[in-house]
């Protein structure tokens, strides 16, 4: 698996549609707002935060990171392909963010995940992430990050 930084013109349609699914499944409730997130996703692509991967040319995730903050990294989005959940791409986009963060001298990575979204809290309880704070139908997790010298 690879990956590399988004091309808005090039893989744009494909996260729209995960980004759709997403919605169904994580904010059922609430409209999705197709400009909203093309204008974010586009400044976070100009910022350099948003990666895609690819496996056998094909795209299976993307990430969405928060650069901006020194000592803590902040996933704001992870999302595997539906037809290859289950086969440990969410696992390996996820320990790819931790070692981004780690390379950037990161104490913390934090991200925040819908409470029903259980498969997703699994993972990254798995990955050593813990419940830093409720946040009603949300929770945001943490991962505390070996000091490198």
């Amino acid at each position: 698996m690879k990956r590399r930084a988004v091309d808005i013109q090039r893989d744009y349609d494909r996260l729209l549609s995960m980004q759709r699914l997403n919605w169904q499944i994580n904010f059922p409730r609430q409209v999705f707002f197709e400009p909203s997130f093309r204008f974010q996703l586009a400044s976070g692509a100009k910022r350099g935060e948003v990666f895609v991967y690819e496996q056998e040319c094909a795209l299976v995730g993307w990430l969405w990171l928060d650069l901006g903050r020194p000592g803590v990294g902040h996933i704001r989005h992870i999302q595997v392909e539906r037809a290859h959940w289950g086969k440990g791409i969410g696992r390996r986009i996820m320990e790819d963010a931790i070692g981004l963060y780690v390379g950037r001298k990161c104490r913390r990575v934090t991200l925040t995940v819908t409470k029903s979204n259980l498969r997703a809290m699994t993972l990254y309880e798995h990955l050593g992430f813990v419940v830093a704070e409720d946040l009603g139908e949300r929770q945001r997790m943490a991962l505390d990050l070996p000091e490198l010298r």
